[in-house]
């Protein structure tokens, strides 16, 4: 049977899951529904109505999504939440086209294809099914241990930043959509409660967020009203709108929920009932990652892998061409040398400007006419601090000495590479700080960038170059940005933690250049 982009698993019995999961990986591709139907014999007998009230099955569906972030946490899962909150079988409507069917029972051909043309709204022309039905699995329905949740309020409130919805977060906005019969509001991070985040300049624009946000909520609930909103603070609508009932946080956020709540009574509003949800642990997180299911684990793991497609326009692939920039004290002369070491071909431009600054070449006297004698040293030559103590304190300045020497670093640059392709070198990486500001990217194929925290490269520049801290904030300020840097960037790079860790961004995203290059050249 053919891979699909799209299926649905019928589940009666939710500790079957960890076995059917594994199984649905060789038949799903992108996105796996999951309508849990509490009773076992629904197809049968086509009389539904759940035992409990939807609140009370929230842990079951907490499990789901904690099970399929260990078993196939490439799939997006959405466990649809009709069938546990109205007392009719549902007419089950997806968002997208249902292509394959999976039960957790065995039936009959008819009973299943009469059930898909019954309850399924949303299915593609030849929808088809598979039975997963393990018997070695345990045939208890439901955990009696859950917790009496039983209460529904009108209207509830959430926030977040929702950053690359993942299964931590469908667990919070579920139990939010279990609690709620009426509206659902959701506060969704603005930039400048951003900043502190790690890696924040990898968030998604907060609109993508908020439309991501809309059409999960709509698929797993269509029948509640989302009230979906940015919010630059913590309190966000919570400070002001006398109907909401209830909040929903995580155990790292409640705090949060008891400054709302004081804020609320000094207005002479109601106090929030707090439902706090349990964090979740990832199952893959590493060393230097945290150990529950976050978004900035996410974060951390686009690091090394190409995040936009090169720009080909019509460039010959041989040689190919890796624009390696950062910020100074970045770390990209140890990228540079780590794909040194990989094969690659290697220009400084850094060192390029560092040579042609010297006495007698291209760009010394071209200096000396422009900013005096009193840039050099007793030696006679230029004294790289004191010429920086005039650039950096001006940009009019900083721009002519810029418009001096680019052009002569390009050229040699231009020239080196030319010679590294006749000496065998297919890709060559030319690596320069100065790359996006002096418009050089159109030379290369795609652009590396490595990034760190703003506050670690002053921190860094400070012990290396021994500068002020403000001497080395004007330095790194006069330089694109980690966001300028990210916009232009294929592939980014972050020498933040030890060295092991850089060297495995790098493994990748060269694994994948290499792989990608032998696609293009058997094509």
């Amino acid at each position: 049977m053919k891979m699909v982009n799209t299926g649905l698993l019928i589940l009666t019995n939710p500790t079957k899951v960890a076995k059917i999961l594994p199984a649905i990986k060789a038949h799903v591709l992108k996105t796996l529904y999951i309508q849990y139907f509490p009773e076992r014999n629904v197809l049968l007998s086509g009389n539904y109505k759940p035992r409990w009230q939807g609140p009370r099955y929230a842990r079951t569906i907490s499990r789901i999504y904690s099970m399929a972030s260990s078993y196939s946490p490439s799939l997006d899962v959405r466990v649809l939440l009709s069938g546990i909150k109205n007392s009719n079988t549902p007419i089950i409507n997806t968002k997208k086209p249902v292509e394959i069917v999976i039960f957790d029972q065995t039936y009959s051909k008819n009973d299943a294809t009469s059930f898909i043309q019954d309850y399924l709204a949303n299915t593609c022309m030849g929808c088809s099914f598979i039975t997963c039905d393990d018997n070695g699995a345990d045939n208890g329905n439901e955990d009696h241990t859950e917790p009496a949740r039983d209460h529904v309020y009108k209207n509830v409130v959430l926030g977040g930043t929702f950053d690359r919805l993942h299964n931590g977060h469908k667990i919070l906005l579920s139990n939010a959509v279990l609690r709620c019969s009426h509206k659902l509001t959701v506060g969704v991070t603005d930039t400048n409660m951003l900043l502190s985040k790690k890696l924040w300049e990898l968030i998604e624009p907060t609109e993508k967020r908020m439309k991501v946000l809309r059409e999960f909520l709509e698929d797993v609930d269509p029948s509640l009203v989302y009230d979906i909103v940015s919010i630059n603070d913590l309190y966000g609508p919570t400070k002001d709108d006398p109907t909401f009932e209830m909040i929903v946080v995580s155990e790292e956020t409640i705090r949060g929920s008891d400054k709302i709540n004081e804020l609320r009574i000094q207005k002479g509003l109601s106090k929030l009932d707090v439902d706090v949800i349990d964090l979740e642990a990832d199952p893959y997180y590493q060393e230097h990652e945290e150990t529950k299911i976050s978004s900035s684990n996410y974060r951390m793991r686009l690091l090394g892998t190409r995040l936009k497609d090169p720009n080909l326009d019509g460039k010959p692939l041989k040689p190919y061409i890796i624009g390696l920039t950062g910020g100074i004290a970045s770390g990209k002369s140890s990228v540079g040398k780590k794909l040194q070491s990989l094969g690659a071909g290697l220009v400084n431009c850094d060192q390029i400007a560092h040579d042609l600054y010297r006495p007698g070449e291209r760009c010394y006297n071209l200096i000396v006419e422009n900013f005096g004698s009193t840039i050099l040293s007793a030696d006679g030559f230029i004294d790289r601090k004191a010429l920086g103590d005039i650039v950096f304190n001006d940009k009019a300045q900083l721009d002519k000495l810029n418009g001096l020497v680019w052009p002569a670093i390009l050229d040699q640059a231009r020239s080196q590479i030319k010679e590294m392709y006749k000496a065998g070198f297919e890709i060559i990486v030319m690596e320069a700080a100065v790359l996006i500001r002096a418009g050089w990217k159109t030379d290369c194929h795609e652009i590396w960038t490595c990034i760190i925290p703003p506050e670690e490269a002053v921190k860094r520049v400070m012990e290396r170059n021994g500068l002020t801290e403000n001497e080395a904030k004007l330095r790194i300020g006069a330089q694109p940005t980690n966001t300028e840097q990210i916009d232009n960037a294929n592939v980014v790079v972050s020498t933040m933690w030890s060295h092991e860790v850089t060297l495995k961004q790098v493994q990748k995203a060269w694994d994948y250049l290499k792989s990608f290059l032998a696609e293009q050249s058997s094509s």
